[in-house]
């Protein structure tokens, strides 16, 4: 039996713009290109672990508008939607500008993806799951996110990991939620900003301070300069893929596709980070953050 990843996330629809520069406040500017697709972090995990062979499953709701439509594309893609329900009401949008550096800014709605109801995952699809995807942004959604901690603790006393991506939105997480999180997290994964807000919020001295028999590892992306890696008694230093980047956005979720299957097949820390590396830095060569799924 094919084991699973379940993804919280909630899907977005992706306005990705690109321009010469941002504009300063009462500034006009052009567009020079102009791109809208289904998209999300959880989105971007998904499409790199069915590359791997892996089986996601999304866990979104999608608004009345678009619910058919984008549902029917992810289905024809050949992804699991078990868990993707409709639902009245606006599906947020992540507004994304792109300058002539290839910096991203991110621009965010949050709509009815938020909404959790643990009702709405079959138990087939607990049974067959090992690992889950947390992602931050997930966490921003008030007294829906509230919900969530009930559910990863059952998961967890069931035998499931949960890798806890914190996300560009990791100071907008209510504090609390943002511990139980943390303590519900097999693996925790952010960039060098974020893991600085988390410990500045978490009132930390240093990052492995998280670090205990139950959170084991602790990512840190930096960029080009690569990833760092805290172990309890080790620290893995990993370099990037050297790269002409066209776009960074969904790199980091890329990465984290990548990371989650090669853990799941077995593979070293090491040779897993290694792994992440690639598929991060392949990223970064498209428009608009997601792989295509039989892209060599």
């Amino acid at each position: 039996m094919k084991r699973h990843v379940l993804l919280l996330g909630g899907c977005c629809i992706d306005e990705i713009l690109e321009c010469d520069h941002l504009p300063q406040s009462g500034e006009d500017i052009l567009i020079k290109s102009k791109q809208v697709q289904l998209g999300g972090s959880c989105l971007n995990v998904a499409t790199v672990l069915k590359r791997c062979g892996k089986e996601p499953v999304i866990y979104s709701a999608l608004g009345n508008s678009v619910y058919s439509q984008y549902k029917n594309e992810l289905q024809t893609e050949g992804f699991d939607c078990r868990c993707i329900y409709e639902l009245q009401g606006q599906t947020g949008t992540c507004t994304i500008l792109i300058d002539s550096t290839k910096e991203r800014t991110f621009l965010t709605y949050n709509g009815i993806e938020g909404h959790f109801n643990e009702d709405n995952i079959p138990l087939e699809v607990i049974e067959e799951t090992d690992w889950i995807y947390l992602s931050g942004i997930f966490l921003t959604y008030k007294d829906e996110s509230q919900k969530i901690v009930p559910f990863l603790m059952r998961m967890i006393h069931q035998g499931k990991h949960v890798l806890f991506d914190l996300g560009s939105l990791v100071d907008q997480i209510e504090i609390n939620l943002l511990r139980e999180c943390v303590e519900c997290s097999s693996i925790i994964k952010g960039n060098e900003h974020e893991i600085e807000i988390l410990i500045e919020r978490l009132k930390l001295s240093h990052i492995t301070d998280l670090l205990s028999p139950e959170l084991r590892i602790i990512i840190k992306t930096c960029g080009a300069q690569g990833s760092i890696t805290y172990l309890d008694k080790n620290i893995l230093s990993i370099p990037s893929i050297d790269v002409e980047p066209i776009d960074t956005t969904g790199s980091g979720d890329s990465f984290v596709g990548a990371f989650i299957s090669s853990i799941m097949d077995n593979l070293s820390t090491k040779e897993s980070l290694e792994i992440a590396s690639r598929f991060g830095a392949l990223a970064t060569t498209h428009p608009g953050g997601r792989l295509k799924l039989k892209e060599k």
